[in-house]
């Protein structure tokens, strides 16, 4: 039976005396790695943790963070990684979800724990902090360390490891419809499978220097870290993303191999352009993009600063355990230039990836079968998918379907497309209007909800808008209440006055997290355009916006 720490046999032998991980003035060895895995997956046991417990984490990327993923898969327990970008509300509404017997944390996350002082938890038996707080801080406030459960160093190694029921490993949180966390059960063989299907195609291997860029409760960033781990390569870790310390890191270490959302690479692109000298472009090999396709203009620009390295896209979802197709956008290997992209070294056309038809995001990869389930006699519909890659179930959801039956059923990812006569996929749309915004999946009802609260707005309709850095932007399309004024570029606070930055200050004040926060506000002045039903046409709204701020661009 499958299970992740099978890694870890991997990382004894053959890095025994190599780095396996680098994170700030922290470098460890695979001997010393496994050594402090193992004696934590003991610190569990000894205090309770049994097979099938769930652990919720929250913290900056570190080489602890990883330690407490394989930890608690050790013991059979199941890892719920949190988004530390997620206000204390909607932390503590996926802890309702999932239940949690422990929650460990670091300091981006410090206002959350001093919060759950005040909000009972009744699952919650223990608390850790990944940092080191002082022994009276400790005391006063009951909380663990990793030093407390790591008391007793293991010899010799032995890698007595658990399963969890239906053979879960960790909860990876995506949004509802609703905009709340749900929670995707992942379990060893998906995870393992998709690390099979990342080795595969993007050629990951014992030799790459592993950046990671994404934060490790994301499913990109979770999944690229198990696959790092299979083969045995050495991670780098920051905190979280900045571009500045992104392109250090890549020279000091000399990275090889990273992951990004357009959000990044445009960022990563402008800070290298104006650097003296760049040695990034000698040692990265590959890089991995997900969450929206890259537009032509970075593709051509990482070509040029990332002049080695593979470029590759992916499209995934959290319920298939990442990435689901492929497209290699450039391959210094087979020598394609910038304006011919391949597909599994077949190169099938000029300018694939944007077309009228949608965008192409590439071919299935080996473990994935894909469908479209067209409602007419055309050949777009609803994009489909079955295989070992999907979830378990949802966290909250009982279980339906036996490990054998789930390979039989499909999935209907929410997305619209077709598929081409080369195999290839084409995304043309979303069924449930979702906002993919910086990597982030961002639902507009949750982001309405929040400014419907506000006395001086009567309606609004939440679009994403197309961006190259962001590949969406969060608009909001407002209709103000009666006797209120809109001002466009006032930062006037007085009373009956609406503006762009007092109606982002209202969305921080109720809790809506950073990230989901208009960053364009439009004042609408005609009814909202709806269907038959009553129920509002949001593409169309999203048209009509698109329309609107191309031709007051064109008349600049």
């Amino acid at each position: 039976m499958a299970h992740i720490c099978q890694c870890l046999s991997r990382l004894l032998t053959f890095r025994r005396d190599s780095p396996v991980t680098i994170s700030g003035n922290h470098r460890k060895t695979g001997q010393q790695f496994v050594e402090e895995v193992v004696s934590l997956a003991h610190g569990l046991l000894q205090l309770g943790v049994s097979p099938g417990d769930v652990v919720a984490i929250s913290a900056y990327n570190s080489d602890w963070y990883l330690e407490w993923l394989l930890a608690i898969a050790f013991v059979g327990g199941i890892a719920a990684p949190l988004n530390y970008r997620w206000s204390f509300e909607e932390a503590r509404s996926a802890m309702a979800v999932v239940k949690p017997v422990m929650l460990v944390i670091d300091e981006s996350c410090y206002s959350w724990y001093f919060k759950l002082q005040q909000f009972d938890i009744q699952s919650l038996k223990w608390r850790v902090l990944l940092d080191s707080p002082s022994s009276d801080f400790a005391k006063k406030w009951n909380v663990l360390t990793p030093g407390i459960l790591k008391k007793h160093i293991v010899k010799p190694i032995e890698f007595n490891y658990s399963w969890a029921p239906e053979g879960a490993v960790i909860i990876c949180f995506t949004s509802g419809t609703t905009g709340k966390p749900k929670g995707v059960t992942i379990s060893h063989e998906a995870l393992i499978i998709q690390s099979l299907a990342k080795i595969a195609i993007v050629g990951y291997s014992e030799d790459d220097v592993y950046l990671h860029t994404a934060p490790l409760c994301h499913i990109g960033g979770l999944s690229s870290a198990m696959t790092m781990l299979m083969v045995g390569g050495c991670h780098i870790f920051m905190p979280k993303f900045d571009a500045e310390l992104t392109v250090d890191a890549i020279e000091q270490h000399a990275v090889t191999s990273f992951i990004t959302v357009p959000a990044m690479m445009a960022s990563l692109i402008s800070i290298v352009r104006h650097k003296e000298t760049w040695k990034g472009g000698e040692s990265v090999k590959k890089i991995l993009n997900g969450g929206g396709s890259l537009s032509l203009e970075l593709i051509k620009d990482s070509n040029i600063f990332f002049q080695k390295a593979k470029l590759i896209s992916a499209y995934g979802m959290t319920e298939a355990c990442s990435s689901m197709t492929f497209l290699t956008l450039y391959d210094p290997m087979q020598k394609t230039t910038s304006n011919t992209f391949q597909t599994y070294g077949e190169v099938e056309s000029k300018h694939l990836i944007h077309q009228p038809q949608g965008v192409c995001v590439g071919k299935a990869a080996p473990h994935v079968e894909l469908k479209i389930c067209t409602d007419s006699s055309g050949d777009t519909g609803r994009i489909l998918t079955r295989g070992p890659h999907l979830m378990v179930r949802y966290w909250d959801q009982t279980l339906t379907n036996s490990s054998n039956r789930r390979n039989e059923v499909w999935l209907d990812t929410g997305d619209i497309g077709s598929m081409d006569c080369h195999g290839n996929l084409w995304l043309l749309g979303r069924t449930n209007g979702r906002i993919k915004s910086g990597g982030e999946n961002i639902y507009p009802e949750e982001v309405e909800a929040i400014l419907l609260g506000h006395p001086g707005i009567a309606s609004v309709v939440i679009v994403g808008i197309p961006d190259a850095r962001f590949t969406e932007l969060v608009t909001a399309c407002i209709k103000p209440s009666e006797n209120w004024q809109w001002l466009e570029h006032s930062t006037s606070n007085e009373e009956y006055h609406l503006s762009k930055k007092n109606l982002q200050q209202y969305c921080l004040e109720n809790s809506l997290s950073r990230f989901k926060i208009p960053k364009i506000f439009i004042e609408w002045k005609k009814p909202f355009p709806v269907t038959t039903t009553g129920k509002i046409r949001r593409d169309q709204v999203r048209k009509e916006v698109v329309s609107e701020l191309q031709s007051l661009h064109s008349n600049l």
